[in-house]
């Protein structure tokens, strides 16, 4: 019968076998040889497997999320050599993470933060297999647009038929020594918390690196502090789990002690991890998938609005552009006489794409009816129409007319707003008032070239009545609170699906929720919607232990979110 010691000793030589010599050591440093695929086209969402799993083993699958720094990717580390039965007197430590790891940042690491990573552990001398889920770039300095990146990626893994379907823990990591969460770290989690379904709040438990085993009292204070959600102990304390991160450090006699009790702290912290992990508190991802599509939808219906409302409230101008100058003309007008004035004029345009553009911003769902953009900020992923995020039942969500996928295209143009001087005449604008009364009376007045040409060819020039001329400030009186009913419409659109996703989301005061809000509110005062304004007030209203980690995190993330809302603050 082996003893454990021959036992370690003829795994530790499989492993080796099974491996690319890094470092000679002590500890002899060793990359895991794993089969390598990709769960999407792109390779942003990949899949290393080390191992191969057998029927009866139990799978814990977890999602690691850490600022860089923290230690996440030792962490990880640790986690294979555990399952793998490797001991501190193997003077061994196997790595399946990328080269580079926490110390390092070469270009090849910059160039992957976005990738999604899955790492599979599977030993033939351990019941319990591993799946970790590595989120890596969260508050990368380049900006927030590649968290949406990374949170897009985490949206193709779940959806994704050989994706991730379930999970046992989220793992927040932090530092030991931290004892205040930067604006930084509060962006980072209000980012990954925005992902989830509100059932998974007791699945989230907090890894605490750096540690020297004893309680880590600043890092806990600073997670109550921020109102982290996340499961507690009988001592209403986040549940959390101690390591140090010094397993690879040069071996001598004079530190083996201390090394070997940082690496028993490590064997310990995820003997208990592991036990703490029953089968019945599994969750499945499809109430997060649900978030992941709402809050896209969201994002794209507050980018819709923001353009819609722009065009409506130029419209607005313009009416009054025309009230004005009737006003002025008043005398003109009683005795019949024609005068001209100017108005800016607001038209749209479907133009091509700058070539700037990032390459997850170089596809664009259009409505053709509508011609609006329906999702224009990363919309790259779907082949066609029907598959964008913002389709629903084969109907838009986003554009004016909620319309049939097969009237969306997806190309690499999008429709702007541009303005233009216009001057016209009395006469024209009587004419133009006329022929769209007679005959479209639910149309709005669009002052284009192409409108004059259709009164040309239709109507003669004759002389009005003097009661006609006269009707036609009431008549843009009415045009204007149309306008401002259309207003007050896309602002209750965008209330309800403010509330659709405030009903599953784990966190309802994500930066983006709170920054939509901001942007929703005065507009609905501005139409005097003020029962609207209170609702949105109400869903604006942070609980007083939230208000600080909301706020830090609005202010990491403006940067990155205010193009949405530009012209809007």
């Amino acid at each position: 019968m082996e003893t454990k010691s021959q036992e370690s000793s003829s795994t530790v030589y499989d492993l080796v076998q099974k491996s690319q010599l890094i470092s000679e050591g002590p500890p002899a440093r060793y990359r895991l040889l794993t089969t390598r695929s990709n769960l999407d086209e792109e390779g942003l969402v990949r899949k290393w497997t080390f191992g191969q799993r057998c029927v009866n083993m139990q799978n814990k699958i977890l999602l690691m999320v850490g600022e860089t720094g923290t230690g996440k990717t030792t962490l990880i580390n640790a986690m294979a050599n555990y399952i793998l039965g490797v001991r501190f007197t193997d003077d061994v430590w196997f790595e399946i993470t990328e080269e580079g790891g926490d110390n390092h940042m070469s270009d090849q690491s910059k160039s992957q933060t976005i990738k999604i990573t899955v790492y599979e552990v599977f030993s033939q001398h351990n019941p319990i297999c591993l799946t970790i889920i590595d989120t890596p770039g969260y508050g990368d300095t380049r900006g927030t647009k590649y968290d949406k990146q990374i949170a897009d990626n985490l949206s193709k893994l779940f959806r994704n038929d050989t994706g991730v379907k379930e999970i046992d823990a989220v793992c927040l990591v932090v530092k030991a020594s931290e004892n205040r969460l930067t604006d930084r770290q509060h962006y980072i989690f209000d980012a990954v918390f925005s992902l989830f379904g509100k059932d998974i709040e007791n699945n989230i438990v907090i890894f605490v690196t750096h540690s020297d085993g004893m309680p880590p009292k600043d890092a806990l204070n600073a997670i109550m502090n921020a109102a982290i959600a996340c499961r507690k102990n009988k001592e209403n304390v986040p549940e959390h789990f101690l390591f140090n991160n010094r397993q690879t450090e040069e071996r001598r006699p004079e530190y083996n002690r201390a090394l070997q009790a940082t690496w028993d702290l490590a064997a310990d912290s995820l003997k208990y991890f592991f036990s703490s992990l029953k089968e019945q508190n599994r969750k499945s991802l499809e109430q997060t998938e649900n978030v992941l599509i709402q809050s896209k939808r969201l994002e794209a219906c507050i980018s819709n609005l923001q353009s819609r409302i722009e065009f409506v409230e130029d419209k607005v101008n313009e009416l009054t552009q025309i009230q004005k100058a009737l006003e002025e003309n008043q005398e003109k007008i009683k005795k019949k006489e024609n005068f001209t004035f100017t108005v800016i004029k607001s038209y749209k345009k479907y133009v091509s794409l700058s070539r700037n553009a990032s390459w997850r911003d170089r596809k664009v769902t259009s409505c053709t009816v509508c011609k609006e953009n329906c999702h224009e900020y990363n919309c790259w992923l779907t082949p066609n129409a029907l598959w964008c995020d913002v389709i629903k039942r084969e109907y838009c969500t986003s554009c004016t007319g909620k319309c049939h996928f097969t009237k969306h295209v997806r190309e690499s143009k999008k429709y702007v707003i541009d303005k233009k001087k216009t001057t016209m005449t009395y006469n024209d604008l009587n004419r133009i008032l006329q022929f769209k009364r007679n005959n479209n009376p639910q149309s709005d007045i669009n002052f284009d070239s192409e409108s004059f040409e259709s009164v040309k060819r239709d109507l003669q020039c004759k002389k009005k009545q003097e009661e006609e001329k006269l009707r036609i400030e009431r008549r843009l009186n009415e045009e204007l609170i149309k306008t401002v009913k259309e207003k007050t419409d896309l602002l209750e659109e965008a209330y309800t699906t403010i509330m659709e996703l405030s009903e599953i989301a784990l966190k309802t005061d994500s930066a983006f929720i709170v920054q939509s809000l901001d942007f929703l509110i005065p507009r609905a005062v501005e139409t005097g919607e003020y029962f609207l304004a209170q609702k949105l007030r109400e869903l604006r209203e942070i609980p007083p232990e939230s208000k600080e980690r909301v706020n830090a995190a609005m202010a990491y993330a403006r940067a990155g979110i205010s193009k949405l809302f530009l012209g809007y603050k």
